[in-house]
């Protein structure tokens, strides 16, 4: 969860064109807020770029060891001597000794498998947290679009009931001049209109921020809707889609990210291990010695003891991470399950309510508030019971929105709880 409101809080790209002033904003499907949130989340681009690093890094790790060159002069004079010397019949123009040697470092033990296993490792973890972040993402988008849908579907109640209100006060007012309703029916008439209308302004004011947290998502100035709240909330068969669960705990992003960290703790362990093991460095040298030596070439190796320091330390810390690493990532399998139950479950409870308050409960009360609406206008029916009405369908078509939202909230949630990264290979 977490995860999700940062993904939602840290939506940053570049600035966008501004409209018009009094330009509508172009309306927007789902998908293609979807396909906008993907180019410019700033968490997908800094995920895009950990994956790019650890391929670099892999490129390192399976890199040889330069070898090294020296070259040095010696038994200069330093006492004003001249260089120049005559022996026989020869003459030497300098006596300084010169060597030049080259130095090639072997790594044994198993070092740079280690490494590279480690990059490969580093590089699966990477693709598992961008396939991760993009799940958290597209359920974040979804449900900020379906929040902004049932406001607008609040706001549209809302405002709906505070206009059929306001002709009931006027209906009121000559009723009570022709005396079939006393002041105090009318007033309270009065008062039920000024309470929706606020209520309407309310709901406006909620369906506006909706909209600019919606906006603020995708990052644009402004956003409108293109789909309504009863297509995000039309029902889809996810359970027959999905794969089964220990498919979904094989291959889901976050328990492959898990994975990844534990097989690059072990390859970081094994890496350790074989610092123990000394790496030779083979030497191949030419020394020239003018004038009373030969030119000569040698050859010879050279390795630290491991007496003093066996590398206990980092073995040791290694040792710990590689635990550590194994123990987040069986916290994480049975998060992982959980999160398929709970979001199965609430998926079950939703699709259930909004079926219950949005298909059955809801059109029946607006039916018998429009019946007693008809009713009280025609004098059959008391303020009360227009009152109770009108409060009863108002509830209830508010809750049917919010079951129809909560219905496609728990879908996205449940999609994203079964949603497996591509390709991926499963884990243990």
């Amino acid at each position: 969860m977490k995860t999700a409101i940062a993904l939602v809080a840290g939506v940053l790209a570049a600035a966008p064109a501004f409209p018009v002033r009094g330009e509508e904003p172009a309306r927007m499907t789902l998908a293609e807020a979807l396909s906008l949130a993907r180019e410019n989340n700033p968490e997908l681009l800094a995920a895009r770029a950990d994956v790019e690093t650890a391929r670099s890094q892999r490129e390192t790790a399976g890199a040889l060891p330069n070898p090294v060159l020296s070259y040095s002069t010696s038994k200069i004079p330093t006492d004003g001597t001249p260089s120049d010397t005559i022996y026989g019949n020869d003459f030497y123009s300098r006596s300084y000794d010169t060597v030049v040697s080259a130095g090639m470092l072997v790594e044994i033990g198993g070092k740079r498998s280690g490494r590279r296993a480690s990059a490969d490792a580093g590089i699966a973890g990477a693709d598992a947290r961008l396939a991760d972040a993009e799940r958290l993402l597209d359920a974040s988008v979804v449900k900020a679009y379906v929040a902004a849908a049932v406001a607008a579907r609040g706001a549209a109640l809302s405002r709906e009931s505070a206009d059929s209100f306001d002709r009931s006060v006027a209906i009121a007012r000559e009723r009570e001049a022709a005396g079939d309703v006393s002041s105090a029916d009318r007033a309270q008439v009065e008062i039920a209109a000024g309470r929706l209308r606020a209520d309407a302004a309310q709901a406006d004011l909620a369906a506006g921020n909706a909209l600019r947290a919606l906006a603020a998502l995708l990052n644009r100035p402004t956003v409108a809707l293109a789909e309504d709240l009863d297509a995000l909330a039309a029902a889809g068969d996810d359970a027959g889609a999905a794969p089964d669960d220990g498919t979904v705990l094989a291959r889901r992003p976050d328990v492959l990210a898990l994975d990844a960290a534990v097989r690059r703790a072990d390859a970081d362990l094994a890496l350790q291990r074989a610092f123990r093991v000394p790496d030779p460095t083979l030497q191949v040298q030419y020394e020239r010695e003018p004038p009373d030596q030969r030119n000569t070439f040698g050859f010879g190796v050279s390795l630290p003891l491991p007496v003093l320091n066996r590398n206990a330390g980092p073995i040791r810390a290694a040792s710990v991470a590689a635990e550590s690493a194994r123990r987040d990532f069986a916290r994480g399998r049975v998060r992982a399950a959980q999160d398929l139950a709970a979001t199965r479950q609430a998926l079950d409870v939703a699709t259930a309510r909004a079926a219950r308050i949005a298909g059955e409960l809801a059109p029946k009360a607006a039916s018998v508030r429009d019946t007693i609406r008809y009713a009280w206008e025609e004098g059959g029916a008391s303020l009360l019971e227009l009152l109770e009405a009108e409060r009863n369908a108002n509830d209830l078509l508010l809750a049917a929105a919010a079951a129809q939202g909560d219905l496609a909230s728990a879908r996205a949630d449940y999609r994203a709880a079964r949603r497996t990264a591509p390709g991926a290979p499963e884990t243990k």
